[in-house]
């Protein structure tokens, strides 16, 4: 269904009108807002219903005169999917045109090549795209780990999965015929939280992500800031302790290596080979019996008091505390949102940082809070990307989309 430029523009003006306002608008509504008369103004909205992109609700109104009908975004006629990947696992989520998930899948990945890594998640695209048909927005949106290039979709590293320059946004398009835009996982859940979590109706804040990887994503005026720079809201290799170890960057004292969750778990299998330790933590019997210990394992001694564990867990929220302080002072947001396993495994991590943020480095006080506990949001907030494409998506000619964001 091509368009020329202006009915595209026109159709993305309504799309937003109703997106950004506090009141569902009417017909009426949206032409003294944009500036049309009523007529253009319905006869727009009108494709927009027939595209299935908009719905109008029966008036509430009990007024005098014939009150407007209310417009909203599609509920039930149109579908986005997101695609977030997290450790081991592909979440897909497919979520309608205002963001609320119809349904959710997820496929574990039993081996961990880069393979794998791609055949999983095409094996879920098409599923979805079996199972729904037209309805479905031709795109998909992916949270990857690593530094994206979103231009062209390609990972350009992945230093913790040792993975470098893969093209997934083609391949993607190349094998499900969607197209793909790609963001980093932690960016994505950003994007969740902003939508239906923590950020919900917070214009600036910041969401930070500590898992095996660290990233950040930072809403400025409601927006997601973007930089022609690809390792922005890298946070994982800014330098807290020059002295530090080697980071797999090729960096000392990268906070990476010192407040990941693989570094809590290392740090506490080391210093339980010290057998003074035996009887000072109940994490010695758990490790003697099992073998191994897990990050629940650990934050959930913290939470019980144990002191070994919470001194352990203090270690790596340090370096987090610092990074956090040094971006209050910079960009003054109203909330810090804290995601990702090591934070939403138990609330120890998150109540200590709060605390020391808020004691040691002069900072205004505000709130740090910890994020979504489902791990679908990294998905929905994938799909996002593809959900405010609806107008270019549905009326699209072969020259008006791509890779780009």
């Amino acid at each position: 269904m091509p368009v020329n430029d202006l009915e595209l523009k026109t159709f993305k003006a309504i799309v937003e009108c109703i997106e950004e306002g506090s009141e569902k608008p009417s017909r009426a509504a949206i032409a003294k807002e944009l500036g049309l008369s009523r007529t253009t103004a319905s006869n727009y909205v009108n494709k927009l219903i027939s595209a299935e992109i908009l719905e109008e609700l029966d008036s509430e109104s009990q007024g005098r005169g014939r009150p407007g009908k209310p417009l909203t975004l599609s509920t039930s006629k149109r579908y986005a999917i997101g695609a977030f990947f997290d450790e081991h696992d592909w979440y897909l989520s497919i979520v309608n045109l205002q963001g609320q998930p119809v349904e959710n899948l997820h496929y574990p990945i039993e081996r961990m090549t880069i393979d794998s890594f791609i055949q999983v998640l095409i094996g879920g695209i098409k599923h979805i795209q079996k199972k729904y048909g037209a309805q479905l927005l031709p795109a998909v949106g992916i949270g990857s780990p690593g530094v994206i290039d979103r231009k062209t979709g390609t990972i350009i590293k992945a230093v913790d999965l040792g993975w470098r320059d893969i093209p997934l946004g083609r391949i993607v398009q190349n094998q499900t015929g969607f197209s793909c835009y790609i963001l980093n996982r932690y960016r994505a859940t950003g994007l969740g939280e902003a939508q239906h979590g923590q950020g919900q109706g917070v214009k600036d804040f910041i969401f930070i992500g500590i898992g095996t990887g660290m990233g950040s994503a930072i809403f400025i005026d409601g927006k997601l800031m973007f930089t022609t720079n690809i390792h922005t809201g890298g946070i994982g290799h800014i330098i807290v302790d020059p002295h530090g170890p080697y980071c797999s960057c090729g960096r000392k004292g990268c906070a990476l290596p010192l407040a990941s969750t693989d570094a809590l778990i290392t740090n506490v299998l080391n210093s339980l080979t010290d057998k003074t330790l035996l009887t000072q933590t109940t994490l010695a019997l758990q490790y003697a019996t099992e073998k191994t210990l897990t990050l629940a394992q650990i934050m959930q001694a913290a939470q019980d008091g144990d002191v070994f564990a919470q001194q352990a867990v203090q270690t790596v929220a340090d370096p987090m505390c610092q990074i956090i302080g040094h971006l209050i002072t910079i960009i003054n947001p109203k909330k810090i949102v804290l995601g990702g396993p090591m934070a939403t495994t138990g609330t120890y991590y998150v109540d200590y940082i709060e605390k020391k943020v808020v004691n040691d480095y002069l900072t205004p006080e505000i709130p740090i809070v910890q994020g979504s506990m489902d791990v679908y949001t990294g998905a929905r907030g994938a799909a996002s990307l593809v959900t405010k494409r609806v107008v270019e998506l549905t009326f699209h000619t072969p020259d008006t989309w791509h890779l780009e964001q």
